[in-house]
């Protein structure tokens, strides 16, 4: 397997492992440095689903602040 396709397959390892089982994640994180090539695509995998993940979570938070300023502006109209 060439250094590449060796990154891309860690990357995805990472990025599994922190979705489903970031507390190990965390525990292999902390014990850890990124010294070849598979530990740096382990560890982009997991920094990566953590961009994502907290691009979602704003994503939801502004829809659920725009529907609750909706529904005040309907209770509002209703008067």
């Amino acid at each position: 397997m060439n250094e590449e396709n060796h990154f891309i397959e860690a990357f995805n390892n990472g990025y599994i492992l922190q979705q489903y089982k970031p507390e190990l994640l965390n525990t292999i994180f902390q014990n850890l440095t990124p010294t070849n090539n598979y530990l740096q695509g382990f560890f982009a995998g997991k920094k990566q689903f953590e961009i994502e993940n907290s691009k979602n979570q704003m994503l939801e938070l502004r829809q659920l602040r725009n529907n609750s300023q909706n529904k005040g502006k309907d209770f509002e109209n209703e008067r």
